[in-house]
């Protein structure tokens, strides 16, 4: 009797294009104001990363280490 050593791969490659193919069925295309609100936070969050970083720089220019 030999035990093959790829089975639990396989398995595990077998459920990951089973729930791929789950999620691409039940997945609808986002509408325009979806879009649009998504765009609105992305870019909020890219706004306040980039402000906190650009007073960081401005701090630490000023205070020599």
């Amino acid at each position: 009797m030999t035990v093959d050593k790829d089975a639990p791969t396989l398995n595990k490659i077998q459920k990951f294009w089973l729930n791929t193919k789950r999620i691409i069925t039940i997945s609808t295309k986002p509408t325009r104001k979806e879009y649009f609100t998504m765009m609105k936070v992305c870019s909020i969050g890219i706004g306040i990363i980039g402000g906190l970083s650009y007073i960081f720089q401005l701090i630490f220019n000023f205070i020599p280490f």
